[in-house]
């Protein structure tokens, strides 16, 4: 048994900022670029919700990307979106192609809006944006004592189909989150490739290595050259495949956009949007809540007493160590790599922008 290799982390090559000045600058420079500022926030929000939880590549270093794609007019700043079917338990949203985090954050509002109305809330996204971290917001649902749940289809295929060389669907991301009543709720966040690119990308930034088997070359070849991936495998095979089409149909095809197979694979992925898909479950609705606590609960404390196996220093369960992480950071500051604190700074002072971190 082996653990899956954490986001890398190295204090001599990282620098610990505030939360409040990152926020202030990135509302700053979004709010330049033309966003209204209170969306401007919930994208800094759901940014920094995933540097809190460890997942730096989705991140405030994704900022300059988004900034780069409004330039290009892939992303609107200031889209609206507009709903274009809706049903008591359903919507679906067009997002104009705004910031990803935006659109995102309202449509599982309103799945769980739903679900507090008819028990379940379902909402999906068509022309939308790379919104972040999947985690982020199924931990909307959690927070309001639901079960969430949301995928992404992304850009065009990166992964191999199972028994293939060749690429066939994306890195399609999806996240569960289940509610408790104290501590971290179970959050299971995962890509369907064997890592998320962006870790991949954490690695090459810390002068680590990839882990052999995870990656295939333009001829098909397995490497772990960062310089020479092309495709990823599927995670645990079949099983990985299977999730990540699921994750087109989904998001996707159920909306009548185009699977990640059919997606135009020239320029990034921003030039040709992406889709989403949030589901809320109402747990109170179902059955006593407090019974639901006391077996979820419960049933963690009995996992975490467990055993560890060689090479693990405690039991835990999927969401732990990033809550851990979240915690920790909320009270001593974020610990960014040095290059994504000068890509910051020079992003707001290119932009003429009064804030630095």
């Amino acid at each position: 048994m082996t653990e899956t290799p954490a986001y890398p982390s190295d204090p001599s090559q990282e620098q610990i900022v505030s939360i409040d000045s990152l926020k202030e600058l990135m509302v700053k420079v979004l709010v330049k670029k033309g966003m209204f500022a209170v969306e401007a926030e919930m994208v800094a929000d759901r940014l920094i919700d995933a540097d809190l939880r460890g997942i730096d590549s989705h991140g405030c270093r994704s900022l300059p990307r988004y900034i780069e794609s409004m330039d290009l007019g892939d992303i609107d700043p200031r889209a609206t979106s507009l709903t274009m079917v809706e049903t008591a338990a359903i919507a679906v949203i067009d997002a104009g192609k705004g910031v990803g985090h935006v659109a995102a954050t309202r449509a599982m509002q309103l799945a769980i809006k739903k679900a507090k109305e008819v028990g379940t809330g379902t909402v999906a996204i068509k022309k939308g944006q790379h919104f972040g971290a999947a985690s982020v917001y199924s931990l909307l649902a959690t927070q309001e004592g639901m079960i969430g749940y949301c995928t992404t289809s992304t850009g065009g295929a990166t992964v191999a189909a199972y028994g293939s060389r060749e690429p066939a669907i994306a890195n399609n991301a999806f996240a569960w989150g289940v509610p408790t009543r104290d501590g971290a709720p179970f959050v299971l966040d995962m890509a369907c490739g064997m890592s998320s690119w962006g870790k991949i990308h954490s690695m090459q930034a810390y002068g680590g290595s990839m882990p052999e088997g995870w990656c295939l070359d333009a001829e098909g070849n397995p490497t772990a050259d960062f310089d020479a991936i092309k495709t990823m495998l599927p995670a645990a095979g079949a099983r990985g495949f299977g999730l990540g089409f699921v994750s087109g149909a989904l998001a996707g095809a159920l909306v009548n956009r185009k699977m990640p197979i059919h997606k135009d694979t020239e320029g990034s992925p921003e030039s040709y949007g992406s889709e989403h898909f949030f589901y809320a479950i109402d747990v109170a609705q179902f059955g006593d809540i407090e019974r639901f606590y006391d077996e979820v609960d419960s049933s963690i404390a009995d996992i975490q007493a467990l055993t560890p196996a060689e090479g693990f220093d405690k039991v835990r369960i999927p969401g732990e160590l990033e809550w851990e992480h979240a915690e920790e950071r909320r009270a001593n500051g974020l610990p960014l790599h040095k290059d994504s604190v000068k890509l910051m700074n020079d992003l707001a002072a290119g932009l003429k922008v009064d804030a630095s971190i």
